[in-house]
């Protein structure tokens, strides 16, 4: 995975981008923001959301159409609605444990900016906090369903553009409100305990069966808050160009110099629409209308105007304090449950190659 970190603050100072090793990223760069300045605290007055923390669903149900009930992406229905995906609650209540890691709910001060060489690479970056045991490519379960008109809308881009051969640069700038995740001895209710019961190894329908009643996954983590992205596309030589000689040799490694050389509005073949993943009407409009680069003869939506007018950023930190979508979710496998680890290695080999096929297919 290839992305750098870009604070938002110190554009005017043209401070140099700092290089550090991230567990599971080729190269990360940051520039230091709020100078002298303190972390903000978590915030004790966010009201808590309704979060299925625990509950098991069937991932095979929705697969490559989770996007419908995980708002993950601005949707235009109404509503305050995070997740409508059908869970049961299976864990007998004295055993689930729920962790409620209350965050800042103010953007981070940095962007992420992922180098994206085809449309598929793209959509991964984009869902990289979400996760799933037995699932290579989890943001398959989100964008299976997507047609070019779909890819079109969450993006931000023209068709044309979809259809070339281009790479993409990803700006994402997130809002973390919170996190719940479940911990403890997990014991299933007694209806459950008995079906799991009857797993055997070697027998597929038992697994099956088990699925199809009470579900193959279990909610183990989720993050809500809100997200504002852009899409950036590039011709492919230029996007070659900019990804060598800023993620692999690193041969520029200023800000002001990566974004006047490779990212400004005026050397991308494409700037996408500014959005927000909550899909708020408010939040929409004021980002169609502030969120602009604006010169001599031409203005161009741009995310990066927040950066260069620290106003904007103070103006949607207020728009978007009570905006919610899902910025992060985390599946675990059932099978972990099973009492011997022939069971546990069984079921997953079954759902796993069930998961594989749909993924194939979808």
């Amino acid at each position: 995975m290839l992305f750098i970190v870009v604070c938002l603050f110190g554009w005017a100072t043209s401070s140099p981008l700092v290089k550090r090793q991230v567990p599971g990223s080729n190269s990360l760069l940051l520039v230091r923001a709020r100078e002298g300045s303190a972390l903000a605290e978590p915030r004790q007055d966010t009201a808590l959301p309704d979060l299925p923390a625990g509950e098991a669903l069937d991932l095979f149900y929705r697969y490559g159409f989770f996007s419908l009930s995980v708002r993950v992406v601005p949707r235009d229905d109404a509503g305050k609605w995070i997740v409508r995906e059908p869970t049961s609650s299976i864990f007998k209540a004295d055993s689930v444990r729920h962790i409620t890691q209350t965050q800042t709910n103010r953007f981070q001060d940095q962007f992420q900016i992922y180098f994206c060489d085809d449309l598929e690479d793209l959509m991964k970056h984009y869902f990289h906090d979400f996760k799933a045991d037995g699932v290579e490519e989890p943001f398959r379960m989100y964008t299976g369903s997507w047609r070019t008109p779909t890819t079109m809308k969450y993006f931000g881009l023209s068709e044309s553009v979809i259809k070339s051969d281009v790479g993409y640069v990803l700006v994402k700038l997130v809002k973390p409100r919170l996190t719940m995740k479940v911990e403890g001895r997990l014991q299933l209710e007694d209806e459950a305990a008995i079906a799991m019961n009857k797993i055997r190894v070697g027998d597929r329908d038992s697994v099956q069966d088990f699925v199809q009643n009470h579900g193959s996954h279990y909610i183990r983590s989720i993050s809500v808050g809100d997200a504002v992205y852009q899409v950036l596309a590039m011709d492919r030589p230029a996007y070659l160009r900019a990804k060598n000689d800023v993620l692999v040799n690193k041969r520029v490694t200023n800000f002001d110099t990566i974004y006047e050389e490779y990212l400004a509005p005026w050397i991308v073949k494409e700037n996408g629409a500014v959005l927000s993943a909550s899909g708020d009407k408010t939040v929409a409009n004021f980002l169609e209308n502030r969120a602009v680069k604006r010169t001599g003869f031409n203005q161009y939506p741009s995310l990066f105007e927040v950066r260069a007018q620290p106003g904007l950023l103070d103006e949607l930190e207020f728009l978007t304090e009570d905006t919610t979508a899902v910025i992060g979710l985390d599946f675990r496998s059932l099978g972990s449950l099973l009492p011997t680890i022939e069971q546990q290695d069984y079921f997953k080999e079954i759902v796993n190659t069930e998961l594989a096929l749909w993924q194939a297919n979808i």
